[in-house]
Parts: structure tokens; C-alpha cells; sequence
């Protein structure tokens, strides 16, 4: 910010700075230091502690419950998420009359307030005879059934709430995935003879594999710090059956015991956990950004009138690629 103007930068960033630093970085030094007290709501007093809180978090078998919880809750929304928006992107991308309008309608989810959702959600999931789910499949023939009630339906009807919104935020992201590969290495693979499934597999997927690592590290972090569906539609039961993590620092800390000290460390390995995912994705994100380039500077390269079979060389396609995709 040196040099003539700077001073203007630096008033225009100052409020972003402050409010950073009072609402995120100073409640994070704080947060990281209570975690090592005993520190609770209840009283001005508390003591260090040191590592005794990590330790117990260790043996704690609630929060392992919620970890469990929270783990499983990654895979049901994360997976059919990303697979369903994935399709949902290669099929607007086919669509000619009314694609503007498709494409909002798949938008419209990931802008809706969470909270709203999960109220809509609980009106659904009803567990009366007059539900909306129960009525549906009374009409199959089956009994109405408490969904978020019975321990083994509770986290997937939450799952299903999460998932069917971030699906819509994946949707979103492919599809600027799609619109960014160059038409070059499309008819790269036309001079190849790879159509139809063979295309997806052998171009447009790895192409994409920036995208969906990115997707993976990125929802799978959201999904970590899942707390409103669980807090509206469950509470985190039935028996704890859908408490996930960031719900039973919630407990800990501002329910029952109030320990402040020990919802923090908790809070600090759940960092350490979403630091560590980050990581990993850096590192993988990295090299499939790497090979996706070798396979479009591959296409792009290579004209109509290309040598057959180099439109997949990034891939690690051979020149006999073609007439196999071809059978």
C-alpha cells in the first residue's frame, strides 16, 4: 500500500480487517487458548489444563458417537450429491429450448435459507397418518413411520435435507466446469472416433477432475460443520443418533455443563480435521490440474485434420484408443 493512493487502499480495507479480526481471528486466539482450561459459562474463574481436555475428547464416547454421525452424513450427502449434479449438469448442457429456465429451477436451492429448508423438510417428514411422506407411501401400502423419530431413519431424512441443497450448489460449479473445456479438444476426440460414453470417460471426466476434487474437499468441509438441519429437525436424536460434531460442541458448551473450556478444544481438532482435508485436496487438486492441462494443450493442438489418437495422449491413451472406443 506504498506509494501515492495507498492510504486509500488501506481505508478501504480497514473495515473488512477489523471485522475480520473481531468476529473470526480474535474469537479463534481466544478459543484456541479456553481449549486448554477448564473454563466454563458459569463462572469467571478457571484454570489451565493443558492437554486434559484433548485427552478426554479421546474417550469421550459421545463426541466418538458424533464423529461417527458426522462421517456418515459426509458420505450420504457428499457422494449423491456430487454424482446427481454431475448429471444434472450433463444433461442441461444437451438441453436447447428452455435452458435458462431449467438452469435457475436446479439454482434455486443453494439460494434458499438452510433453516427454511429444514422447516419445509420437517412439515414433509410429519410423523402423523397426515404427512406428506407417510400419506405417499400409505398409498404403497405401507405404514406411516415417525422419520425423525426412529434412530434408524433420523440422520438420513437430515442427510437428505442437506444433500438435496448441496446438490444444487455442485450442479452449479460442474456446469461452469463443462462450459470452461475448450471445443478444441472435443473435436480432437471426434477425429479420434470417441463418442458418447467413451467421450466421458476419456476426456470429460478427467477434465473435470479439478472440479470434482475440488467439490469433494469443499462440500465434505461444509458438511463437517453441520448444525442447523440437526438442530431444527432433530435436536441430535433420537439417542443421540444425529448429533454430529459441531451440535455437540454446541451441547457442551452452551447446554447442560456449559464447559467452554472442553467444547473448545473440541472445536480445535475439528480445525485440525477440515486443515488436514484441505491439505490432501491441495496436493491432489494440484496434480489433476496438471493433467487436465496436458490433455488440453493435447486437444487444443490438434485440429480436424490431427494425427488420430493424440487427442488422448494425456490420458494415457495409445493411438489404438480410437478404434476400440469405436467397437
Amino acid at each position: 500500500m506504498a506509494g501515492v493512493g495507498g492510504w486509500r487502499v488501506g481505508a478501504l480495507l480497514f473495515p473488512a480487517l477489523l471485522g475480520l479480526t473481531v468476529f473470526v481471528l480474535g474469537p479463534a486466539l481466544v478459543s484456541a487458548f479456553t481449549a486448554g482450561t477448564d473454563k466454563t459459562l458459569t463462572g469467571p474463574s478457571f484454570q489451565w489444563v493443558g492437554t486434559a481436555n484433548l485427552r478426554e475428547a479421546f474417550h469421550d464416547p459421545d463426541f466418538g458417537k458424533s464423529v461417527v454421525n458426522t462421517l456418515l452424513y459426509c458420505v450420504l450427502t457428499v457422494v449423491p450429491a456430487v454424482v446427481v449434479g454431475l448429471a444434472l449438469a450433463l444433461a442441461t448442457q444437451k438441453v436447447v429450448r428452455g435452458r435458462g429456465a431449467l438452469r435457475l429451477a436446479l439454482f434455486l436451492p443453494v439460494s434458499a435459507n438452510l433453516v427454511a429448508i429444514a422447516v419445509v423438510f420437517a412439515y414433509m417428514f410429519d410423523p402423523s397418518p397426515k404427512g406428506l411422506v407417510n400419506t405417499f407411501i400409505g398409498w404403497l401400502g405401507a405404514q406411516p413411520r415417525n422419520w425423525l423419530g426412529d434412530e434408524s431413519t433420523s440422520l438420513p431424512v437430515v442427510a437428505l435435507v442437506g444433500g438435496w441443497r448441496l446438490t444444487s450448489f455442485v450442479f452449479v460449479v460442474y456446469l461452469a466446469g463443462l462450459t470452461a473445456i475448450p471445443a478444441s479438444v472435443y473435436e480432437a476426440a471426434d477425429v479420434d472416433g470417441i463418442r458418447g460414453f467413451a467421450r466421458l470417460r476419456h476426456v470429460t471426466l478427467p477434465l473435470l477432475a479439478p472440479t470434482t476434487i475440488f467439490l469433494a474437499v469443499f462440500t465434505t468441509i461444509l458438511t463437517l460443520q453441520t448444525f442447523e438441519t440437526v438442530a431444527v429437525l432433530t435436536d441430535g436424536g433420537p439417542f443421540r443418533s444425529s448429533a454430529t460434531i459441531v451440535y455437540y460442541i454446541f451441547e457442551v458448551g452452551f447446554t447442560g455443563s456449559f464447559r467452554i473450556g472442553y467444547a473448545s478444544a473440541l472445536a480445535l481438532l475439528l480445525i485440525l480435521g477440515i486443515v488436514l482435508i484441505g491439505i490432501v485436496g491441495s496436493v491432489l487438486g494440484r496434480r489433476a490440474r496438471e493433467r487436465a492441462a496436458r490433455i488440453d494443450e493435447t486437444g487444443a493442438g490438434l485440429g480436424a485434420d490431427g494425427d488420430p489418437g493424440l487427442a488422448l495422449a494425456g490420458v494415457g491413451a495409445g493411438p489404438g484408443i480410437a478404434a476400440e472406443a469405436a467397437r
